[in-house]
């Protein structure tokens, strides 16, 4: 998939104009020789140089609060809405300005005030195994706390973003104490003690560890690619409530960032329609450009209704949601 990746992108370069040499530096948790070949075809067609700095999420927060008006970074890319939600907060990042960016990212994936946005998503989900659950079986996340699910539901430990973005999800919808009436009730239905990963999680349902589980929709497609017949298939819960809960990559222009203009082009080329196919193919999520073309095993999913409450104001229940883990002993 990353090889296709390559040849998709390495066609956007046909034709690119060489200009004066100028730079951006990309604060990332994922690795730069992941991301050199995205951006491989701005620097040709632009001449601004993309320039890497990794860590983890944590790291690079930390470093950018301790550079203050020092730091090398024009650009902060994380894995979701609680980690930009905390540099948001921090007081770390400044809004872009960009009507090309807002012409194509649905305005719920930008966070309000244009201080960082989503630039590809996915859905977290119920997986079930085909072989014991019916789709009609299955309704809404809360509905998971049902009786009839009581020994039959695998979740990944709390300790984790995925899982306070969903928690977030609800305390914002649900309040406070219907949530943790929800995560007592999930609780009081595992299967097994909490999971390291999504990938333990599908793979437990697959198993029969379990019959339903709770996973983002991007881990599923590499088990179906292995092995069609794979018994999992992804469920989207509250169609007739609230829609899916969804999360995804975001990037943000940092608040003391020294090349602005470089960084908000850089915005530009990586929602744009073209970037946003293969590179979202690649990593099997959702583009956030709504003309750019998903891959076909998402498809299949299905269409779905999505969370269209914006993804800033989901971040900032994170807190909240945290602090009511340990009150239902979910570890």
């Amino acid at each position: 998939m990353f090889q296709r990746l390559l040849l998709a992108l390495a066609i956007l370069t046909v034709g690119s104009v060489q200009a004066q040499t100028r730079e951006v530096t990309i604060y990332s948790v994922y690795p730069g020789e992941q991301l050199a070949p995205i951006f491989a075809p701005f620097t040709q067609r632009t001449g601004i140089q993309v320039n890497f700095v990794t860590g983890t999420s944590q790291e690079l927060t930390k470093r950018l609060a301790d550079e203050g008006a020092n730091t090398t970074a024009d650009l902060h890319l994380d894995k979701d809405l609680v980690f930009h939600g905390i540099a948001q907060r921090m007081g770390l990042y400044r809004p872009f300005n960009s009507r090309v960016v807002e012409s194509q990212v649905p305005s719920h994936l930008m966070e309000k005030d244009k201080f960082w946005t989503t630039v590809f998503y996915r859905a977290r989900v119920i997986m079930y195994n085909t072989n014991v659950v019916k789709p009609s079986e299955l309704s809404t996340y809360e509905a998971l706390g049902d009786a009839k699910w009581k020994g039959r539901l695998c979740v990944r430990t709390s300790k984790n973003s995925y899982n306070e973005a969903l928690g977030a999800f609800f305390v914002k919808h649900f309040g406070a104490q219907k949530t943790a009436e929800i995560l007592q009730s999930w609780v009081n239905n595992f299967s097994v003690n909490p999971l390291n990963g999504d990938r333990d999680v599908i793979q437990a349902v697959a198993d029969g560890k379990c019959d339903v589980g709770i996973a983002n929709t991007y881990y599923l497609p590499a088990f179906i690619r292995a092995n069609a017949q794979f018994p999992v298939r992804p469920f989207f819960p509250n169609q007739k409530t609230t829609g899916a809960h969804v999360n995804g990559v975001g990037i943000a222009i940092v608040k003391h960032a020294k090349n602005v203009k470089e960084a908000t082009m850089l915005l530009e080329y990586f929602t744009s329609r073209e970037v946003q196919a293969p590179v979202a193919a690649a990593f099997s999520q959702y583009p956030v450009n709504p003309t750019a073309e998903m891959i076909d095993i998402l498809k299949d999913f299905g269409r779905f209704a999505e969370d269209r409450t914006n993804v800033g104001e989901i971040s900032h229940h994170v807190p909240a949601a945290v602090s009511l883990f340990p009150v239902v002993n979910y570890k």
